[in-house]
Order: structure tokens, then sequence, then C-alpha cells
């Protein structure tokens, strides 16, 4: 019977189907026992190692709270992260097709359009300007078609232009003597209770930590990339403020070369920070340095999504809670305030919601820290400001300008205006041009969308005129007034972050009254955007400037009253003049060269 060569042909087979395939090509158990591999599996198991819980953050489709996922779900594809694209690291629903929000990874693309908001604005004043004749309507219906999507080719124009960033192997960290420099003098008098406070969130205790434990090389690989980014965007803005204070030429040039040095390491240690990685208040912080930097560079997108991301890194430390109570430590709270006030401020200028936490600081935030130095009265006004924004934002989406009704938002209104008032009150002691800019911007958006309520139609139309003028006012004075680069870095930290709505709708006045100071004021801020070296979303906002400026200068020849197109000169800034027929008189502050409001 053992003989029986029926009885050893199954024997073979069934050791056929015992030997298992460890997946290589060829497949080495297979090769020993003789036989051919008959594998046809592509994907590789999931693999058995069981490894520390940690905790990412998701949103819920049928939630609007945030949700903590286990990592285990995805840590079997990790160990095999070579042979997998970040897509395929992570579940389905973790993933949107064009959102990277859901992780803490911060470079998905998010994008602001000028153009929609363009289109969204000349819109909505064709619906309530009041009086128009069918030639100037139909000149600002072209309009919309004309704006459109504004064409690529103007990303050639940046090129060439901008400053040469390869500098070749870039600095792992300051050196000694420059960081016991900035350990000394950072938040100290020498630069004014508002420069101190950018810095406060990241302690003196913490920076100090960071450094040294990259100078002794004591960090893992991913804390390390993480103070590499922290240290150097500090040490970035330090010395930022110091050329600003500095008078020697080639001392500054030296200076500017060296921050823009950490400025790149900083930037491209950011980009190499693992995911997915273990949230903490160091991860929080190197965030939060990240947005300052790419906004400082005109990257509105990529500071916007950092800010997203690093207020889920709030949440998911309870960090919110923790401040609101209490019993947050000073750090803590200066990286809430930041991600509170820029995070209201992006979803302001894109008008959608996407603030993971709703929670409003209390009046008596000081007195629940009485730290020291305090907050700068500058912070304060942007918390109010930001306030202000996250109320007009639900404004916007809730639907309160078609669906609600005149009388919700008559009401709001009147809030915001007596908010703003107190505002504009405590601003008279903020000697910052920037922070006035912010203030007359939020201004405008409240005049505009009261325009909707038609019992106030009339006197919101002069108001909200009246504020688009002192915004862009503000605004060209402060970039008359400042030299080639500090000029490109204050519109990006200025008309990229808020809407276009004052220069749109100064177009539309001037296509409904001929208003020829408008189109001066017009002219004046694109002249001011035609600066060297500036950030490609600030060449697209030029382009759609110029597209309507062209149209409203049309308009006027085709009325008989050509336009002279002389530049706005820079002028002793006691006043800005405009042509004979104008009825609005703008007042300026010769101290300060900074416009003075009136309401």
């Amino acid at each position: 019977m053992p003989n029986d060569p029926s009885l050893e042909h199954r024997w073979r087979n069934q050791s056929v189907t015992q030997v298992r395939c460890d997946r290589r090509d060829p497949c080495g158990n297979c090769q020993d026992a003789g036989v051919s591999c008959c594998r046809q599996r592509e994907t590789k198991r999931r693999s058995k190692i069981t490894r520390p819980q940690e905790y990412r953050i998701i949103n819920s489709p049928h939630s609007p709270r945030l949700q903590i996922t286990p990592e285990y779900e995805i840590d079997a594809k990790l160990a095999d992260i070579n042979d997998y694209s970040l897509a395929e690291l992570m579940p389905e629903h973790f993933i949107p097709s064009h959102d990277l929000g859901d992780s803490y990874e911060p470079w998905a693309i998010m994008s602001y359009d000028p153009a929609y908001d363009a289109q969204v604005t000349v819109q909505h004043q064709l619906q309530h300007l009041q009086g128009l004749t069918g030639d100037r309507r139909r000149v600002l219906e072209s309009a919309l078609s004309v704006i459109g999507v504004l064409s690529d080719d103007s990303r050639g124009l940046v090129e060439g232009k901008q400053f040469n960033e390869q500098l070749g192997e870039l600095p792992r960290v300051p050196s000694t003597e420059l960081l016991t420099w900035m350990l000394k003098d950072i938040q100290s008098e020498r630069f004014g209770s508002f420069i101190a406070d950018y810095f406060r969130h990241i302690s003196k205790p913490t920076l100090k930590g960071m450094c040294l434990s990259l100078l002794h090389n004591k960090a893992s690989p991913c804390e390390s990339m993480i103070y590499t980014v922290c240290v150097n965007a500090t040490a970035y803005r330090f010395l930022i403020t110091i050329i600003n204070l500095e008078d020697d030429p080639e001392l500054v040039l030296g200076l500017k070369q060296s921050a823009t040095e950490y400025r790149l390491a900083a930037q491209a240690a950011l980009k190499q920070i693992p995911l997915p990685t273990t949230p903490s208040i160091a991860l929080l912080q190197a965030f939060i340095c990240g947005a300052f930097l790419y906004q400082a560079c005109g990257d509105v997108g990529l500071s916007g999504n950092l800010i997203k991301s690093a207020c889920k890194i709030c949440i998911d430390l309870d960090l919110h809670n923790a401040v609101l109570h209490g019993n947050a430590t000073e750090e803590e709270i200066f990286c809430f305030i930041r991600c509170y006030t820029l995070n209201r401020n992006y979803a302001f200028k894109s008008q959608k919601s996407w603030c993971p936490f709703d929670a409003q600081l209390p009046s008596n935030l000081c007195d629940l820290y009485p730290i020291h130095p305090p907050i700068s009265e500058f912070l304060l006004i942007h918390l109010d400001l930001a306030h202000v924004q996250d109320t007009l934002l639900s404004c916007y989406l809730s639907g309160s300008l078609t669906k609600k009704g005149v009388l919700p938002l008559h009401h709001t209104g009147n809030y915001l205006l007596r908010k703003m008032q107190y505002i504009q009150g405590r601003m008279n002691q903020a000697e910052i041009s920037t922070l006035k800019f912010a203030y007359q911007s939020v201004m405008t958006a409240i005049l505009y969308l009261l325009q909707t309520d038609k019992p106030q139609v009339i006197s919101t139309t002069e108001n909200y005129l009246q504020s688009a003028r002192r915004e862009l006012s503000t605004l060209v004075s402060m970039c008359q007034s400042a030299e080639e680069q500090s000029a490109v870095n204050l519109l990006n930290r200025t008309v990229l972050l808020y809407p276009a709505t004052a220069y749109l709708v100064l177009f539309c006045n001037v296509i409904a009254t001929s208003d020829i100071g408008d189109f001066s004021l017009m002219k004046a801020m694109v002249d001011c955007l035609a600066r060297s070296g500036i950030s490609y979303p600030l060449v697209q906002l030029r382009t759609l400037f110029q597209r309507i400026l062209n149209i409203s200068e049309a308009f006027f020849i085709e009325e008989g009253s050509p336009v002279q197109r002389t530049p706005l000169e820079p002028q002793s800034y006691s006043s800005l003049s405009y042509p004979v027929g104008n009825p609005f008189s703008i007042s300026w502050n010769t101290d300060e060269m900074l416009l003075t409001s009136q309401y």
C-alpha cells in the first residue's frame, strides 16, 4: 500500500498546497519545495506588528465635531511605507479629493480666487444699486464676463523678479551667538509690546530647550524637524525686527541674507516633518510659525492651511477648553490666540466656515491670566476684530441676506457697528497702520452687508463708499511711504488677507456715477501693486484690478470724457487730493501718515 503511486501523487499535491509563499520573486519557499509559484496576489498583507495606539483627528460626515480615530487602522500599511504613496497610506474617508485638511498635512490645495470675489461683488451691486441707466447696467453686466478666470500667463510675470532662493546648503540651527542674542532681547522693551507678543507663542524656556536639543543633537528625527522650524522661524522674525531698527546699509544687507537663509531652512524643515505625527504643543508651534512665514511670502493658501491644521491640533490637545477655563500656560494662551484670530481672518476672506472649534473668548480673559507683561492692546484689538469677523461670517453662511429677512440683519449690523465704534476708540493708542487697514476692511464689509437693508439703503450706500475709500487710501498711503521690499511685505500682510470688496465697490460706483475721484484711487491702487518681486497672488490681484480699471477707462472714453492716466505721486500726506467734483474728502494725520476715521 505505501508503494501505491496514486497515494504518492495525492501526498505530493497536499505538499504543494501547504507551501507558504514568501512573496518574493521568485518565491524562495516554492523553489525549495520544487514547485511552481502560482501566486496571484499583488497587494501586500497587513503587518501583524502591534504598536502603541496613536490618534489622529478626522471629521465625521455625521457630526460637525471632530472625532478621534485609532491609528492602528492604518498602522499596518505604514510598515511598508516605501511601497505606498501618501494617498494610499490613508483610509478613503481620510483624504478628500482636493483637501488634506482632515489630517495635520498642511500641503493641500487651498486657493483664494480674486475673480470669484469680483463676480460676487459686482452681481451684488447690480441687485442693489438704484437708478442705474440701461447703458451703465450693461457695462456692469459685461464686466462679469470680462473678469472670468485670470490667465495663467500672469505667472510668468514673477519669474525672474523674485529673489534667487537657491542658497546652497541651509543651516539647521542658527549660530550660538545669534541664539544668545535672541534669548536676551526677545520680549524685551526694546521692540515694544506688540512685537514682543509675536514671540510669546514659544516661551523663552521652550525656545532655549529647542536650541540646546539641536546644538547637542539630543532630539529625535521628528522633534529635530519641528524644533528646526521653530528656531529658524524665530531667528528670521528676530532679524527682520532688527533690520527695521538698523540704519547701516551694509549691516542691513548682511542681516537680510541671513534672515532669508533662516526662513528657507524653516520652510524646508516644515515640509520634512514626518506624518502621521503625534499632536503636541511643539507641532502646534511649528505650524503657527510656518503660517507666519508663508503669510509674509504671500502664500495665503498654504498659510491658511497651516492655521487650519493648527486649530485641529488645539482640539486634539483640548487646548481651547484649557484656555477658556484659566488652566493654560502663557505659551498655550498665545498659541490659541494666534489660531483663533488667524482662523477667523482666513475664513472671513474665503467666506467659508472651516473653523474646527466654536469658542468665544471671554471678556475677562486678561483677568484669568494676570501675566506679566500683559497682552498688548494691539493683539487684543485683533481679537475683537476676529470676533466681529466671526459674526459677519455667520451672516454670510446662515442665509441672513436672503432667507431671514431684514430684521435679523439690521439688529446684527447695529451690534457690529457698536462693537466697531468701541474698537475705534481704543485704536487711537495703536500706531500700527496695518491694524487700521484691517479695521477699515471689516467696517467696509459690515456696511456692504447693511446695503441689503432696504429702509437704510441710501444712507448705507454713502457710508460704505466712504469706508471703501478710506480703506484703499490707507493702503495707498502706506505703500507710497515705504521702500520697495517693505511695500511688498506690507501688501502680503494686508490686501491678500482681506476681501477685495472695497476696490470692486468703487468700480461699481465709477460706472454708476462717473466719479473721477474713485477712478483715481483705483489707479493708485494698481500702481501700488506694480512692484518688483511681488508674489504670484499679488500678480493675480493686480491683473484683476487692471482689467477692471480698463473697463472703467473705456466707459469714460465712450462717454466723451477721456481720463488723464497720470500716476498719483506721493505728497506731503497731510491730505490726499481728489479732482474737483468728488463729494468726499479724506483727512489724514500728519504724524502717522494714516487715515483718521470720522465715524
